[in-house]
């Protein structure tokens, strides 16, 4: 008998691995930047929104946070500012807008972290989502419109856009959140400013105090929302951006606000800023002097996860 007959290689094996992640990838770079030329489609009858802002007394970034929910294409949205009883100005802040759509309530009594504010806001809302924004974070124009036009074309009970990390001040270092192909695996974080979801289902699952978890608290609520509905809809769009407080020692003591404001201003008069910000994220890549953002330390092995970072995150913004 002759040798066995050689037969080509599976086409599916072929692309496998390394080669489908690749090809996944570049699929979601062509929609990040077919999104930032051409926006979200508009919905022909959008539902009520509640936003929900969490905030603890950093008033001078709180009104930037909110300039960018008025600054929404989607303007069907009741912003819901929740106090975790505040005892500066964002009350004045809150009110100063002069919109309707802008609430404000304070907690009596301080419970140490966005969920009780959350859980709050989750209570009051009349909108059929629930949208959140970071105090310190900023949405494009095109946040909601983005995000809550595909949850109600796909029929989705949660979703996320994309967000955008920036770096400690000075650093130049930018990452995008929420770009991994693929399904959100059980534990992966994503940031709450870029999240939505309908609000009977919050009011299901609610938010757990970092004494009641085993990670972070933002981490925990959306794998008990995955748990309950699958996992959550990626809108592959970049619509928000994020300033993490934990690299920005004694930030809740200084109450610095020029990156907002510098952004802020970047969201209001640059049609095209979302594609240089790809462009720049990407050539940033390339580059061999490109920075990452530092890495997060991890708890000791004999202690618990969800309280050692709440007190660390405390401990950073100088509030512990």
């Amino acid at each position: 008998m002759g040798p066995a007959p050689r037969h080509r290689p599976d086409p599916v094996q072929v692309l496998s691995g390394a080669a489908t992640t690749a090809l996944r990838r570049g699929r979601v770079l062509r929609d990040l930047v077919a999104f930032a030329r051409s926006g979200p489609a508009p919905l022909a009858d959008p539902p009520l929104v509640s936003v929900i802002i969490a905030t603890y007394n950093y008033s001078s970034v709180l009104r930037h946070a909110i300039r960018s929910v008025l600054r929404q294409t989607y303007t069907n949205f009741e912003l819901l500012v929740i106090g975790d009883g505040c005892t500066d100005d964002s009350e004045e802040v809150a009110t100063s807008f002069g919109d309707a759509r802008v609430k404000w309530l304070n907690l009596e009594q301080n419970v140490g972290s966005q969920a009780g504010p959350n859980n709050a806001g989750i209570e009051r809302a009349q909108g059929r989502y629930v949208a959140y924004l970071g105090h310190d974070d900023l949405w494009h124009p095109w946040h909601l419109a983005a995000v809550v036009g595909e949850l109600e074309r796909k029929g989705a009970a949660t979703g996320h856009g994309l967000a955008e990390l920036v770096g400690p001040p000075g650093s130049r270092s930018k990452v995008i959140a929420g770009l991994s192909p693929g399904e959100r695996p059980i534990g992966r974080w994503v940031p709450p400013t870029a999240l939505v979801h309908l609000t009977e289902l919050g009011r299901r699952v609610r938010w757990r105090h970092h004494t009641e978890t085993s990670d972070s608290i933002d981490i925990d609520f959306n794998d008990r929302l995955q748990r309950e509905v699958g996992p959550p809809l990626r809108v592959v769009a970049l619509t928000s951006f994020k300033f993490v407080s934990t690299l920005r020692p004694n930030c809740y003591v200084d109450r610095p606000d020029d990156e907002q404001a510098e952004w802020s201003r970047r969201l209001g008069s640059e049609p095209h800023l979302l594609e240089r910000e790809l462009l720049w994220l990407f050539l940033h890549r390339l580059s061999p002097f490109h920075g990452r953002l530092p890495k997060q330390p991890e708890p000791p092995p004999d202690v618990e996860r969800g309280p050692w970072l709440a007190a660390r995150a405390k401990r950073i913004r100088g509030l512990g």
